[in-house]
């Protein structure tokens, strides 16, 4: 008869990952004693000799929100039992193990003190094993706690102290490059920006310099330049930084494809869209550098906080994506009130004039006007309130105040959340009610259209599709830059359209989600169509593109997308009857396909399934798809990346 090994012997033999991987199992279920037997398993987690073994189990532990609310304290601890003789006896394991604790405070789990001493508690004498493996979690710790000198401090000096480590020197440089652009991107006057980011630029120079490969560095050294070039007005400079910058991404894309990254950091590695975004910012910038209007230093900058922000994104829990209390995705904590502000504003002129745009503008002329207006003079004053008008009696104008901001409030709260209150309070003094409200529906959808990619759903979803879309030989350079923008920017809408509640959206009776009673008019094509086009008009890549919808009067509702000579056509269906995979791709995908005939071989296709749905609406990653369609008689496969709005859906109390 074998006898049953305790789960602490478990824990320290090559089992070790299933027996967690089952725990974690039987925590989610709520299974008898899977609290006690998890303790002794974590217990003897230390007593662990195999490097593979030990991160793997940890990466399984790590992924039970179960686990790490009931037992993070006693796993940050036990992966930091006598790590100093085990730093000496075999340091990749306690690498690894200091690793888990560091992955642990930065999810809140535990308090960060006693892991950040170990980070920075190391010896001259320490094995080059273990100090190699240093720069890349004081770099997570500084993003997560930036604007915390308590913890910030010491962290900086570790860097420094590794600099002279031969193991650790070039990526301790690196880290520290990331710090001079970190405070770049929260300085509040330009002269202390442009020293901080020459000092960040010739650090990154230094790291490309003195190892191979360093992508990564000769990217962040190419942003620094453009912006650099951007307040010296030299658009030469500018275009050759832009070119410098994707050469280094495509460089990059080509190194890290097909290798191993650990989970923790893939959010890192799906900011692709973010890093491109920038190269078309810059383009456009060297095209239209005497349009002040357009673009300013304030807004590249903003630009290149956004792209820093999601390359550096964490997710040190993979499988806590909804529970309370413990960090998901972890961006750094950069916050420059001038730079949001500067570059919201521009973002709301541009949301303002490709609104008032289209075929049937949400907004009425004189009313975009007025705003646009109102955006400049506000633009001017880099304050983050708005200049005092001319005063009244003070209690008079406190009164003004409080009521044009309390209407600000109550009838568009995504405003206020974007400008500030006395920003809005001001922009929209004048404007009717329900202009009011449709402005403020249309700055929400704008809002979420340009927020980062660091996403616990959205960012596996989008490499996955990305992957799928690189077995066309066609998928690279230029393509791959702008059809992943655009592909970003459709799960996005997916994603939003999927959560939104008709108030917030702003909508009301047109929001073509809502259920359908018995007679009543179905939603059109068309009504998805306007929506799609408005968000790409006024989202992220406003500005970037030209979007046209064509031949509405015929009753086509498509969208054509076009980045210089790439075009790219999302087709719009609905589904009535067959909402399946299947039909779908029988009925639809074929058209959608046929437009990749005189272009690229890349297309969208959006349906609003209004099939009836009364047990619920499906997961929206369970609702996007790649599909390819190869023509009768043709040689060349074309890719459609096929997302299905779910329509005719109740709420979710009527479930």
């Amino acid at each position: 008869m074998t006898r049953r090994r305790p789960p602490g012997a478990v824990a320290a033999g090559p089992q070790a990952p299933v027996l967690a991987r089952a725990l974690i199992a039987a925590a989610g279920r709520g299974a008898p004693g899977w609290r006690g037997t998890l303790a002794e398993f974590i217990d003897g987690l230390p007593a662990q000799r195999s490097l593979l073994a030990l991160a793997s189990t940890i990466d399984e532990l790590l992924a039970g929100p179960d686990v790490v609310r009931e037992h993070g304290v006693r796993l940050h601890d036990a992966l930091l039992h006598d790590l100093a003789p085990v730093i000496e006896r075999d340091p990749l394991i306690a690498a690894c193990r200091l690793e888990g604790a560091v992955r642990l405070a930065i999810a809140d789990a535990v308090s960060p003190f006693t892991v950040l001493g170990r980070l920075t508690g190391f010896a001259p004498t320490t094995p080059e094993e273990f100090t190699e493996t240093l720069p890349r979690l004081l770099g997570a710790a500084m993003d997560r706690w930036v604007g915390e000198p308590a913890i910030t401090t010491p962290l900086r000096e570790a860097l420094d102290r590794l600099r002279h480590d031969e193991a650790a020197a070039v990526d301790a440089a690196f880290e520290l490059a990331c710090d001079d652009l970190r405070t770049a991107l929260t300085a509040t006057e330009m002269p202390a920006v442009l020293e901080s980011l020459t000092a960040a630029r010739s650090r990154f120079a230094t790291v490309d310099a003195a190892e191979q490969a360093r992508h990564d560095a000769r990217a962040y050294a190419a942003a620094c330049d453009a912006i650099l070039a951007f307040a010296a007005q030299d658009q030469d400079r500018l275009a050759d930084a832009a070119d410098r910058l994707t050469t280094a991404l495509d460089q990059r894309s080509a190194w890290l494809r097909g290798t191993h990254q650990p989970q923790w950091l893939r959010p890192r590695h799906a900011a692709e869209p973010a890093w491109r975004r920038l190269v078309l910012l810059l383009r456009a910038a060297a095209a239209r550098l005497a349009e002040t209007i357009w673009m300013d230093v304030w807004e590249a900058l903003g630009a290149v906080l956004d792209a820093y922000t999601q390359v550096r994104s964490l997710q040190p829990l993979p499988g806590a994506r909804a529970a309370p209390g413990l960090a998901v995705v972890i961006e750094p904590t950069i916050e420059n009130a001038i730079v949001r502000s500067q570059s919201r504003l521009a973002a709301l002129r541009r949301t303002v004039v490709e609104a008032s745009a289209t075929e049937n503008p949400p907004l009425p002329p004189r009313t975009a006007q007025l705003l646009l207006d109102r955006i400049e003079s506000t633009g001017a004053d880099r304050r983050p309130d708005l200049p005092q008008a001319t005063r009244t009696p003070p209690e008079e104008d406190e009164d003004e105040d409080h009521a044009a901001t309390s209407r600000a409030h109550r009838l568009a709260p995504a405003l206020v959340r974007v400008l500030g209150e006395r920003h809005a309070a001001g922009l929209t003094a004048g404007l009717c009610d329900d202009d009011l409200r449709m402005l403020d529906g249309v700055v929400h959808s704008s809002e979420i259209a340009r927020s980062r990619t660091a996403h616990p759903v959205l960012d596996p979803l989008l490499e996955t599709l990305l992957g799928q879309l690189s077995d066309s030989p066609e998928f690279t350079g230029r393509v791959r830059a702008t059809f992943g923008m655009l592909l970003e920017q459709t799960l996005r809408f997916l994603f939003s359209r999927a959560d939104l509640t008709s108030t917030t959206w702003g909508r009301g009776a047109t929001d073509y989600r809502r259920p359908l009673r018995k007679g009543e008019r179905r939603p059109r094509e068309s009504d998805l169509q306007r929506d799609y086009h408005q968000w790409l008009a006024t989202g992220q890549l406003g500005g970037l593109v030209a979007v046209e919808a064509t031949d509405l009067a015929m009753g086509r509702a498509d969208v054509t997308t076009t980045f210089g000579s790439l075009r790219y056509v999302t087709e719009i269906k609905r589904e009535l009857r067959d909402s399946s995979r299947g039909h779908i791709e029988a009925q639809h995908v074929p058209q959608a396909a046929a437009y990749g005939g005189t272009n690229v071989p890349f297309g969208q296709l959006l349906v609003l399934d209004l099939t009836p749905h009364p047990h619920g609406a499906p997961r929206v990653d369970e609702s996007v798809w790649l599909a390819k369609h190869r023509p009768p008689h043709g040689g060349t496969d074309r890719y459609v990346i096929v997302g299905v709005i779910t329509g005719n859906r109740p709420t979710p109390h009527e479930l």
